[in-house]
């Protein structure tokens, strides 16, 4: 990063037709936390989803690996696509 340069992190929720931020950085720990309580949001959120089919007797097979692939901590490997995954970006801004 040059003398006159800033990074910015930005996280987020992306999926096959939109994106979302949520939060944005000045580093990368913060971002990262940021994005451990979006992905546990969503998880959460899946759960109760799954929880319902399951009572409604309705095929809760997209959820289960719904959950499955919102356990990967990891931002740099996370993959639910097409559905919600969160994200860190990085950005250098010039000041």
């Amino acid at each position: 990063v040059g003398a006159n340069n800033m990074k910015i992190y930005i996280v987020g929720i992306r999926d096959a037709e939109q994106n979302t931020i949520s939060h944005i950085h000045m580093s990368y720990e913060g971002a990262l936390k940021s994005f451990q309580k979006v992905r546990l949001e969503l998880l959460e959120d899946v759960k109760r989803i799954c929880s319902y089919e399951m009572e409604t007797l309705r095929n809760s097979n997209l959820s289960q690996r719904e959950i499955e692939n919102l356990m990967c901590e990891d931002p740099k490997t996370i993959d639910n696509y097409p559905l919600d995954t969160p994200y860190i970006e990085e950005f250098e801004l010039d000041e």
